[in-house]
């Protein structure tokens, strides 16, 4: 098999660079990585499920929702923090009872949830107590340093590596509040996800994938000039000091040790959880009972 096609979660970005190294790299001898962009954050499985693609990238196979299709993980190539990111003296007028505005590309009593445990656990480590009515949460969209920049207090979902960067670029004094701190860890990460049941050709490429990857990660992450290269070369941008700073390798970025904590798939009603710690270049891993093989990023 020559040609392997990579659904993304969204628009090329530098949280892709492994995978455009690795495409890179196969180009010299023939074969091929075809990243395909979507319209929608899991148009990917869709595509899975119908032949159209090889494995997508998705945040952690745990935090995707059950389908139809037998999902198995093949590891992580990429991980940051993600959560509320902050302008700090908002955080302490918090702390002092006022009220906070946050944007966010939605809002509804989930994504609002979430983003108001992660308040609450930051706000019960500095002793406080987050009332009932102090945050409010507003549509807003996608930009969300530019929304910090136009009056509001803080920024959800945001991540480290992106949003994080961008307000220090820009001059602002920020802290991301991380999703870690409500208790949800391994939430901001890529994992390539492929059927359970791909063919013994398919899985025999997906392992050379993961051999490349384990060659050029390490690369990536000693040369942050060939990286910044790498992503203007193959994204056509334009240099500029943000650009640079977000194709840095950088938080937990191209880390090589993972760890294993995954559901089996449903074939025991959704409630096996296995654990195990095993190093990117897969010596030895370890599989539930059910014979389901699953990956999650362990930071280090």
């Amino acid at each position: 098999m020559t040609k392997l096609r990579i659904a993304l979660e969204w628009f090329l970005n530098p949280d892709h660079l492994p995978l455009l190294a690795a495409r890179e790299l196969w180009q010299a001898d023939g074969r091929n990585i075809e990243l395909v962009i979507p319209d929608d954050h899991y148009d990917g499985f869709d595509a899975l499920a119908d032949g159209a693609v090889d494995l997508v990238v998705n945040e952690p196979l745990h935090l995707v929702e059950q389908r139809d299709l037998k999902l198995t993980s093949h590891g992580c190539f990429f991980a940051t923090d993600g959560g509320v990111l902050m302008h700090r003296d908002a955080l302490l007028r918090l702390t002092a009872g006022a009220p906070i505005r946050i944007a966010s590309p939605v809002s509804n009593p989930t994504t609002d949830g979430l983003c108001l445990d992660i308040l609450r656990g930051w706000m019960a480590s500095q002793g406080a107590l987050l009332e009932g009515d102090q945050v409010r949460i507003d549509t807003a969209g996608f930009s969300h340093v530019d929304n910090l920049a136009n009056g509001f207090d803080g920024a959800w979902l945001a991540f480290a590596n992106v949003e994080g960067v961008s307000a220090q670029v820009r001059g602002m004094d920020t802290q991301m509040i991380t999703t870690a701190e409500a208790g949800i860890p391994n939430f901001s990460a890529l994992e390539l996800i492929g059927a359970a049941d791909a063919t013994a050709g398919l899985r025999r490429t997906v392992a050379n994938l993961v051999a490349t990857l384990d060659t050029v990660t390490p690369a990536l992450r000693a040369d942050p000039a060939a990286a910044r290269a790498l992503w203007y070369r193959a994204s056509g941008a334009a240099p500029d000091a943000e650009s640079d700073e977000l194709s840095m390798p950088r938080c937990h970025a191209f880390s090589n040790r993972w760890f294993v904590m995954q559901k089996c798939g449903g074939r025991c009603g959704g409630i096996c959880m296995i654990a195990a710690v095993m190093w990117w270049t897969r010596r030895p891993s370890k599989r539930c009972s059910h014979e389901y093989p699953v990956l999650a990023r362990f930071p280090g």
